[in-house]
This record gives structure tokens, C-alpha cells and sequence, in this order.
């Protein structure tokens, strides 16, 4: 505890809480900017992890594959290949409920019919897009965070810079006035 204690004190020394003199007005109003700006972006973190939070919820929303929402069935592909490039084919397929469904789905034009071919039907057995992976909702989530808290971060860093330079300008001239006070009050009459 004690080590804890002298750390702290040597950090309020370096940030101008010490009574020195030759401290300014503009270094103290300083060191509450950088506090000002630490504590802001301290509390900045919090809605960064909700918006996290709600992210990953939709993330994971968009990874559901259980009956009601989206499962994988095998296809029949019907019509015959042909032609070059991708291009809608139809299928067939048997719903968990039993019904017979067909749709056009893109596909290879290498694939014969008669073959078989996996597709993702939703709760109505309609074909839908397939889940989400699970990678792809951490990335995501990750990334908004990330960026969110970049981007206060970059915002309260040119705040910060910003408010230095004024400060600088400041302080430069309090320090010129200082030294101009003192060489009136030092200078000696000259001798002749």
C-alpha cells in the first residue's frame, strides 16, 4: 500500500499539483484538460460496450440455424445445365414438414441435374441466405468497438491538441512578461 501511495504522489508531482513557483496558471489548467479528457474518455468506454453488446446480439440473431429459423436441405437440381457463367437453375426439395418446394437458385453451370446440392430454407421452408458464421459476428463486433472508441479517441486527442497550442501561446507570454518584469527589477544602471 505504501508503494501505491508514494506512486501516486510522484504522479500528482509530475502533473503540476506541487506548489512549485515556477508552475504557470496555463500548466495547471492544463493538467485539468488531460484529466478532463482522460475521465470523458474513460466514460466513453461504456457506450462503446453496449453498442458492442447490441452488435453481437445481432450477430448472433443472424447465426441461428434451428428449426423455425434456418436449416440446411438437400436440393434436387432439375432443369438441365447449360450455357457459361452462373445463372438461376431450378430445384427441388422436401420441407422438414414434408411438402415438395421448388425455387430458382443460382448455381455453376457445371452442376448436372439430377445432382444434388445443399441450400438454406427459413421457418417457412423458403430458400433464404445461409447463417451467419460465428467469426463474422466477433470481427463485427469487435470492429464497432474498435472504431467507436478509436474515433472518441482521436476526437478528444485533437481537443487535447488543440487546447495545448492555446495553452503554449500562454504560457509563452506569461513567461515573456515574467522575464521582462525581472530584467527591469535586475538591471543595473550603467556606469559611465
Amino acid at each position: 500500500m505504501r508503494s501505491l501511495t508514494r506512486w501516486a504522489m510522484r504522479c500528482l508531482h509530475l502533473h503540476r499539483f506541487d506548489g512549485n513557483p515556477l508552475r504557470r496558471r496555463s500548466d495547471r489548467i492544463d493538467t485539468v484538460i488531460v484529466l478532463a479528457i482522460l475521465v470523458i474518455f474513460i466514460a466513453f468506454l461504456w457506450p462503446a460496450a453496449a453498442f458492442g453488446r447490441q452488435v453481437y446480439a445481432g450477430g448472433l440473431r443472424a447465426e441461428l440455424t434451428s428449426p423455425g429459423h434456418r436449416q440446411p436441405v438437400l436440393a434436387e437440381v432439375v432443369d438441365p445445365a447449360g450455357g457459361t457463367g452462373w445463372r438461376p437453375r431450378t430445384v427441388r426439395w422436401t420441407t422438414p414438414q414434408g411438402g415438395a418446394r421448388t425455387a430458382q437458385i443460382v448455381l455453376s453451370p457445371s452442376t448436372p441435374a439430377g445432382s444434388h446440392t445443399q441450400i438454406w430454407i427459413d421457418g417457412t421452408g423458403k430458400p433464404t441466405a445461409p447463417p451467419q458464421s460465428h467469426i463474422k459476428t466477433v470481427t463485427d463486433t469487435t470492429v464497432a468497438v474498435v472504431t467507436i472508441v478509436s474515433g472518441a479517441g482521436a476526437v478528444l486527442l485533437l481537443c487535447l491538441a488543440g487546447a495545448r497550442g492555446l495553452l503554449n501561446r500562454r504560457r509563452d507570454a506569461e513567461w515573456e512578461r515574467a522575464w521582462t518584469l525581472a530584467d527591469q527589477r535586475w538591471r543595473r544602471p550603467r556606469q559611465t
